[in-house]
């Protein structure tokens, strides 16, 4: 256990509140001087933010206190979870001044990335002074306020998931052995933090960290060799063929509202876990993006019409052999718009409707997709024009499937 033998003053600035507050607490009995050099402890710090949460929440200090004094309650897993960090001695309307750039702007962004936003008259957190300094550098590089909004939602949105998942997988996987001993609440989360958590928290960090560099590698590659081959193209050098159109697809799974409603929230869950291990493998398998999961479906990104079509084939398929829920899945081809992570236009409207139209364990296909692909292995037998909902004119849809032999 880390010992950083912190001041009254450090506490205070870690919690984000006044040494005042500090002592209060002392006299409470809920934080405690080291003896000798009536220094704090890590963990401090979250202790005091933990009582003002809970104090918010409706429930005084004093009671915190009585429960720690009968024995019900330690909070000495806090002191496994990484310590607030330091505070520095402006504030972030200061700082906003001193960096030229409005705070509405600075308020604007940490919503964006889905944290609380700072109030003007808050102490800077050490660690958000980098961000705070990139701000007017990517201001003058040329992006406007819309561009560092957009791209603050998509990294918000995927590390918030990531910690979300993390702290919610840790309470259900590592905590809950501990309860089924006989431990309390409090005893169990002690136990899991000191001999899992105190592990985990740093190496999750390390993987973030990582997992960005792989995925950055990857497309700063692709990146990179677009470029060559539109000089090699324009010196005359090189001709790249003609490419396919993009393709999208909707997978879904049919009848898993009904079956989670008979079989229960666990059976589901599981549903949910297995199809995401399908959605990544399809994905791997055939040069596809899993853009998202839609409760009990997925939507896919193809580089062209034959790898969605066999892509497709394999999900129903697999779905089959793991005894999913029959898929269903609409298949189309065309232009599309990518923003923000995500893929619109007609061509993705029209893939979906036709998904819905689906029946169990059919792949339906639009026109625009069977006209620039021949998948080998696959024929397609049409099933007609058909009027499609918020589509204006009929889509001429066709049936995938599996040729013999």
């Amino acid at each position: 256990m880390r010992d950083l033998g912190l001041t009254e003053h450090e506490v205070a600035l870690r919690a984000g509140t006044t040494p005042e507050r500090v002592r209060e607490l002392v006299e409470l009995g809920i934080l405690a001087r080291g003896e000798g050099d009536g220094q704090f402890r890590t963990g401090d710090a979250l202790r005091v933010q933990l009582v003002d949460e809970l104090e918010a929440a409706g429930i005084p200090g004093e009671r915190i206190a009585a429960a720690i004094a009968d024995g019900a309650l330690s909070l000495r897993y806090l002191d496994w979870f990484p310590d607030p960090p330091p505070r520095a001695d402006h504030t972030y309307a200061e700082a906003c001044d001193e960096l030229r750039i409005p705070f509405s702007l600075l308020e604007k962004v940490f919503a964006s990335f889905g944290l609380p936003r700072p109030q003007p008259s808050d102490r800077v957190r050490r660690e958000d002074e980098e961000v705070l300094a990139a701000l007017p550098v990517l201001l003058a590089g040329g992006l406007g306020e819309a561009e560092v909004l957009r791209a603050s939602r998509v990294w918000g949105e995927g590390v918030r998931r990531v910690a979300q998942h993390q702290v919610h997988s840790f309470h259900e996987l590592i905590e809950e052995p501990f309860r089924q001993q006989g431990m309390s609440d409090d005893e169990a989360l002690s136990a899991a933090m000191s001999t899992v958590g105190v592990r985990m928290i740093p190496l999750v960090h390390r993987m973030m960290n990582w997992l960005y560099s792989r995925h950055f590698e990857r497309y700063a590659i692709e990146h990179r060799v677009g470029h060559v081959e539109s000089a090699l193209e324009s010196a005359g050098l090189h001709r790249r063929p003609a490419a396919d159109p993009e393709a999208c697809v909707f997978a879904d799974l049919s009848g898993y509202t009904r079956l989670t409603d008979r079989l229960g929230d666990e059976v589901a869950s599981e549903m949910a876990l297995q199809l995401a291990e399908l959605m990544q493998e399809v994905g791997d398998d055939h040069r596809g993006l899993a853009v998202k999961m839609l409760g009990d479906g997925v939507h896919f990104h193809f580089e062209d019409p034959s790898s969605a079509v066999l892509g497709s084939l394999d999900f129903v398929d697999k779905a089959r052999e793991r005894e999913l829920p029959p898929a269903h899945v609409g298949v189309n081809a065309g232009p599309m718009t990518y923003t923000d992570g995500d893929y619109y236009g007609m061509t993705v409207i029209v893939a979906a409707r036709i998904a819905a139209q689906a029946g169990p364990g059919e792949v339906l296909v639009g026109e625009a997709a069977t006209a620039s692909t021949k998948p080998e292995g696959v024929r397609f037998e049409e099933v007609g024009p058909l009027a499609l909902k918020g589509v204006a004119r009929p889509v001429t849809v066709f049936r995938a499937v599996r040729a013999a032999g």
